[in-house]
């Protein structure tokens, strides 16, 4: 044998390459070997009920397990096996009788020593993988308790253990119905680098100002709809903000009302963010999509990296189509302005504020009403990002391709994105297709290899339709289209991969 392979860093490293399945033979290899692959195959554990199954004599009724009153228990295997567990993954209860419990969980004795990861659906105090997780090494905890009612208070409870036990855990994601006691506990958790709060109407205005102070707090992903503006900023005014909130954070994910989110990108830090995800909410005539993009800009022009934009109407009548057909049949885009007000459709006039974003590497814009952008607006926006890798400006709604209006820009278009964008690698436009336009005498390479173009048209002839995406774009391979024309759309895809062996 090798010199090295008794090196435990050194078969340790070797192991994470190896597959699971081979584990517990190279552990029946030498005895050098053993513990080192008995970590691995125990690391990570989708259940604990191997756990369960080290203790001679438990047996499991209902679905309860418990032990015979005349049977001693033997927890030295279970023991030692408990102590190379680093991850937990448990999506469904594994409930132990609380005699048995205390047995195997005695007060003040922590068993998964080495435990850093967990992941649960249940707070219940007799479920073994909940009570068992409260390891002072956790580092990160998920929980996703459900939206049930009459469990809130127990998760509150669980999480205020867990902040006893656990005094150095960095990152939580908790989801589910919770009650306001929980907030107490989250203003409490000052040394985090990862909060994710989805939790309902759980979370206050004051929490959410607290949160804002964690000096160490790096991504942020919190559910605030029901959050009023108002109210909002006079926790702010009364908890003396300034520039040192949100100073490290480098990924937001908001779902709120736009007022909200608008207030909260007007509390960040310039210079520092990343990643943005923003949802806005109800009521829907409240976006003010030029200030919000204004403000997305000022803080991220020299950081932002990833921007999402989502903003999803629960009724088609919530925009007013007669501006909508005013909008799409009216050139340029940038007189549009006023009609966008009233349907929140974004325009090009709103998307050039992102042009100073120039280290942005995907972007996405999701809405209901995909953007109103005619061939012109596209090829200016092409220059703005020559790195991008990935944009997404949203997909045809399927009751827009029911009205007589159609999307304004073309395939046309597509001979500037192919000339300016050597980098991106996936493109989802809405197109009107109506026509094949001649290829351009000379294409620069570009790295485009999946579109979806979504229209209220399929194409006409996939033939000529594939031949031209082929010429801008030589390494597409994977291309959709409207699901009402998936039969179309697949014929181009694939004479492009005809086009591709060719």
């Amino acid at each position: 044998m090798h010199p090295a392979l008794l090196l435990d860093d050194v078969l340790r490293q070797i192991l994470e390459f190896c597959p699971t399945t081979c584990l517990p033979a190279v552990s029946r290899t030498c005895l050098a070997w053993r513990d080192p692959a008995l970590d691995s195959i125990w690391c990570h554990l989708g259940s604990l009920i191997p756990l369960l199954n080290l203790v001679p004599g438990l047996v499991c009724v209902d679905g309860v397990y418990s032990a015979p009153c005349k049977v001693r228990l033997d927890l030295r295997i279970f023991k030692s096996y408990a102590a190379r567990v680093k991850h937990i993954t448990q999506r469904h209860d594994t409930r132990v009788h609380p005699a048995l419990l205390s047995a195997l969980c005695p007060p003040g004795i922590t068993l998964l020593t080495m435990l850093t990861t967990t992941r649960l659906s249940s707070t219940d105090p007799h479920c073994f993988p909940a009570v068992l997780s409260l390891a002072p090494n956790l580092r990160q905890l998920d929980l996703d308790f459900g939206f049930k009612r009459g469990i809130a208070d127990s998760s509150s409870d669980y999480i205020e253990s867990m902040l006893h036990v656990a005094l150095n855990i960095e990152r939580i994601r908790l989801r589910g119905l919770a009650s306001q006691r929980l907030n107490a506990s989250i203003s409490r958790m000052s040394n985090l680098r990862s909060l994710t709060l989805r939790t309902g109407p759980c979370l206050t205005s004051d929490t959410l100002v607290a949160i804002s102070a964690f000096p160490h707090l790096l991504e942020l992903d919190i559910d605030a709809g029901h959050l009023d503006a108002e109210r909002l900023a006079d926790s702010w005014s009364l908890s003396g903000a300034d520039d040192s909130y949100f100073r490290s954070l480098h990924k937001l994910h908001i779902s709120a009302q736009a007022p909200v989110v608008e207030l909260l990108l007007r509390t960040l830090r310039p210079g520092s963010l990343q990643n943005l995800r923003i949802e806005a909410t109800r009521p829907a005539s409240a976006v003010d999509w030029s200030s919000i993009f204004s403000l997305i800009s000022d803080h991220g022009s020299h950081t932002l990296e990833d921007l999402t934009i989502e903003h999803h109407l629960e009724n088609l009548e919530d925009t007013d189509l007669d501006a909508l057909h005013a909008t799409t049949n009216t050139q340029p885009s940038t007189q549009n302005t006023h009609s966008h007000r009233h349907n929140n459709r974004i325009t090009f006039d709103i998307i050039q504020r992102l042009a100073p974003l120039r280290r942005i590497r995907r972007l996405i814009i999701e809405a209901t009403r995909a953007p109103d952008l005619c061939d012109k607006d596209i090829e200016t926006l092409a220059t703005w990002w020559p790195t991008l890798e990935h944009l997404d400006l949203g997909c045809l709604h399927s009751s827009e391709c029911t009205l007589t209006s159609s999307p304004r820009a073309t395939l046309a278009c597509l001979r500037s994105v192919a000339a300016s964008m050597q980098m991106l690698d996936t493109l989802i436009l809405p197109l009107s297709i109506t026509g094949v336009p001649p290829l351009p005498s000379s294409v620069a390479s570009t790295a485009l290899s999946r579109a979806t173009f979504t229209s209220p048209f399929p194409p006409l002839d996939p033939a000529a339709t594939a031949y031209y995406l082929h010429g801008l774009f030589p390494r597409l391979t994977q291309l959709e289209g409207t699901d009402q024309h998936e039969a179309e759309w697949e014929q181009v895809q694939q004479l492009l991969r005809g086009q591709n062996t060719t």
